[in-house]
């Protein structure tokens, strides 16, 4: 149970959380941003993942925040900067034919509650990662996130937005799962040089842990065989003269 005060939150009292980590295995945390270069130094502290939104930003903010978490990442010494793990967001709307992607899309971006009546779709697609297109075009566009932001490990789509009905959303599931993300995993995995890791998965850090309480009870055990054998066999010291013999 935790009791703990702070300036910025309601006090806890007795919390406890629930449920309990699987298997004991603590999970892997992401810091989230929109604009913040404050959580890009908390993650980058941390040793923990930095999440950029980069959905509502140009790509040279974005750009700016995930090279601060890689340089501080460095700096606490987790490791090189593209050794950080970084995840992105980003926003599509798909179809087949790209002309009907956005002559579909246009009417719920003009009128949504975020970006509605601003600017026009094709300047905030051209200012944004938004993408509305085809699948492919929303496979070339992903790939060239790597261009500005480095070898990264996560990739979300922001895909219920802007008003969409849940019958168009499903359909933008569809599209995605078999079309783009598909192609993605495959791409990525073929771009990305060998020393920069995955992301964390629980199966990886409980891996880790339990190889990590192997080697610490081996080397106990290691150390008590070695403390027994000077004690019970003190012959074994002096023997050790006639060996240079």
């Amino acid at each position: 149970m935790v009791d703990w005060s702070g300036k910025y939150r309601t006090p806890l009292q007795s919390f406890t959380s629930t449920p309990r980590p699987l298997d004991g295995v603590p999970p892997f945390v992401w810091h989230g941003s929109i604009r913040s270069p404050e959580i890009a130094e908390q993650a980058a502290y941390y040793g923990d993942g930095f999440f950029a939104n980069h959905i509502f930003w140009p790509k040279e903010h974005t750009q700016r925040m995930v090279g601060l978490y890689r340089e501080r990442f460095a700096h606490y010494g987790h490791g090189s900067p593209d050794e950080a793990i970084v995840g992105l967001g980003g926003q599509v709307f798909m179809r087949r034919n790209s002309q009907d992607a956005v002559r579909e899309f246009r009417p719920y971006f003009d009128n949504a509650p975020v970006y509605g009546h601003g600017p026009a779709l094709e300047d905030f697609m051209a200012q944004t990662p938004l993408t509305v297109g085809s699948p492919q075009q929303v496979i070339d566009r992903t790939l060239g996130f790597r261009d500005y932001v480095g070898d990264y490990q996560r990739q979300l789509f922001l895909i219920d937005h802007a008003g969409l009905p849940l019958k168009t959303v499903l359909e933008q599931l569809d599209l995605l799962g078999e079309e783009v993300v598909p192609v993605l995993r495959r791409e990525f995995a073929a771009l990305r040089p060998a020393h920069v890791p995955e992301a964390p998965t629980h199966a990886s850090l409980k891996a880790a842990r339990d190889a990590g309480d192997a080697a610490d009870t081996a080397l106990g055990a290691s150390s008590t065989g070695a403390g027994s054998g000077a004690v019970g066999e003190p012959a074994v010291a002096g023997a050790a003269p006639e060996t240079g013999r």
